[in-house]
């Protein structure tokens, strides 16, 4: 449900928090005082287009925040906001982050649905009225329209399959060769993970040949070699102390140690002179390293920035390669699977568009009904099936709304006619019939031109609604308001010689008192006990 709407620089609202209540909520007061503003105001939070007009004057961004919570809203709280700044820009969050205005229209359109004026946008919703007619087809209807979406996906991919197979021979053999060609010229080179920082490494030293026999050689030499190496000049050392300890047994670690270091010394002269033995300074070895990293180079060039690239990219050309071979016999079989899904899809709608034809005509006797108690009497509500030239998503038709408000005119497209009263009421007529997947439900202007008995069926059918969703009303029939479960008074007030308009929920008290207000524009005794009644009436019934 939504639970607070606040508004701050919008219209003539500087700054305004609206806590809303579960079930009919009913906004109420004088003309002109603001209450479509409220209306105005979620329209941007489902992603209407955004008019600087809507910005206080003399400000520079005007903000709308709504909080909403429960089933419908998913776990918790969401928040979204919309900010409008006078340089025409837009801004759309939810839950603090920046969406765009279709994520926020998308998100809070799911949860909101707004009645009215603007009724004809969800109306121009091509799939609207299917969804509203769908929801009355019996159990074994929507099997048959499960069974019918699974089969369209089935034909939907198969056509993009089939369209990929039927791709002309000589490209099919064009890319059959290339694919080819590619896999040998990488297969020819026998690549193996890791094989490039061996070669590099191998490079490296070959390049520099001399350098390091030239410095591991004088290494050895100064280590091991002759009688003033580090090792001759060790063991010396180690012999004195050994003969010093002999008087002074202090200094025989240090002479071990001495020792230690000799022969460790020993054993890295030894790598040393074993390490100049194996090495090869063969001219004709760099040549074969460096052709083989200028070949490993040209291949990633061509297929990836590494060796394991390369060979990815070879066994993806091995699939696409085998998928090519065999796209003949895979055509063959696929066209012989879309035609057994063609004659599927073919049943299968005929039978949910059976279902659609009765449940149509219910739906439109059940909201001409309904049409008659809320005053349109006259009015005529048809439900027209369309048969598409080839299966659509959802069946073999396309389903609309027909509507004429007056006897003797013609029937046209419901979301193009009428005014928003009417669209408004014919909107409750099918929330009522049908029902409505959004927890909320806003109406304005839906008690437009009416008065008296149809007032109160319209205060009857929202309560009625507001069992199962959380419903907003605009009005100024105290008919109406009279089945709220909560009523908000709005106002305008003078704020340092400007304009305010103000909102506030009426204590029980104070609802009697604007019901009084609303029947007979004064608060007297009698309109008191009369608003009184009017309430307990609408409690009762």
């Amino acid at each position: 449900m939504l639970s607070a709407l606040e508004l701050k620089d919008f219209a003539i609202v500087d700054e305004l928090r609206l806590e809303l209540a579960p079930g009919l909520n009913a906004l109420t007061g004088e003309t002109g005082a603001g209450k479509s503003i409220l209306v105005d105001a979620l329209t941007l939070l489902v992603g209407a287009r955004a008019d600087t007009g809507m910005i206080r004057a003399g400000c520079t961004a005007a903000l709308v925040q709504g909080f909403f919570r429960g089933e419908g809203s998913g776990a918790g709280e969401i928040s979204a906001s919309r900010r409008v700044q006078a340089e025409g820009r837009s801004h759309a969050r939810i839950d603090g982050e920046l969406v765009t205005v279709s994520e926020l229209g998308e998100r809070i359109g799911s949860l909101v649905a707004i009645h009215g004026q603007h009724a004809a946008q969800a109306l121009a919703q091509a799939e609207e009225p299917r969804r509203r007619v769908d929801r009355l087809v019996d159990d074994a209807a929507r099997e048959s329209l499960a069974r019918y979406r699974a089969a369209f996906l089935e034909h939907q991919r198969g056509n993009a399959r089939l369209a990929e197979l039927r791709e002309s021979s000589r490209e099919r053999e064009r890319r059959q060769g290339s694919l080819r060609y590619e896999i040998d010229e990488i297969d020819a080179a026998q690549l193996r993970p890791g094989e490039e920082a061996i070669l590099r490494g191998r490079a490296e030293s070959l390049r520099h040949a001399e350098r390091i026999v030239q410095n591991a050689a004088s290494a050895h030499s100064l280590v091991s070699d002759g009688e003033r190496s580090a090792v001759a000049l060790l063991a010396n050392a180690a012999r004195d102390l050994a003969n010093a300890a002999r008087h002074h047994a202090a200094l025989a670690p240090l002479a071990a140690e001495l020792e230690e270091a000799r022969a460790s010394l020993q054993a890295t002269g030894d790598e040393i002179e074993s390490f100049l033995a194996d090495f090869e300074m063969d001219p004709a070895e760099l040549d074969r390293v460096e052709a083989r990293l200028a070949r490993i180079e040209a291949l990633e060039r061509k297929y990836g920035d590494t060796v394991e690239a390369v060979l990815a990219y070879r066994n993806e050309a091995a699939a696409q390669l085998e998928r090519l071979e065999g796209a003949e016999f895979d055509a063959d079989e696929l066209e012989r699977r879309l035609a057994s899904l063609r004659s599927e899809l073919d049943d299968l709608g005929k039978t949910v568009g059976r279902a659609r034809e009765r449940a149509g005509d219910e739906l439109a006797k059940r909201v001409s009904e309904l049409l008659g108690q809320l005053g349109m009497t006259g009015a005529r509500f048809e439900v027209r099936l369309e048969r598409s030239p080839e299966p659509g998503p959802y069946g073999l038709e396309k389903v609309r709304f027909d509507f004429s408000a007056n006897p003797g005119e013609p029937l046209a497209d419901l979301a193009a006619v009428g005014s928003g009263g009417e669209l408004s009421r014919v909107m409750l007529a099918l929330d009522v019939v049908t029902g409505s997947d959004k927890p909320v439900l806003v109406f304005d202007e839906v008690d437009a031109g009416i008065g008296g008995k149809t007032a109160r069926a319209v205060g009857s059918l929202l309560r009625q609604l507001s069992r199962d969703h959380q419903v907003l009303v605009v009005t100024h029939l105290p008919q109406v308001a009279a089945f709220a479960d909560a009523q908000y008074f709005v106002e305008k007030q003078g704020k340092e010689g400007r304009t305010v308009t103000r909102v506030h929920q009426l204590e029980p008290h104070e609802r009697e008192q604007e019901i009084a207000r609303m029947l007979s524009g004064d608060v007297t005794e009698a309109s008191l006990r009369n608003a009184r009644e009017l309430v307990a009436q609408s409690r009762s019934g």
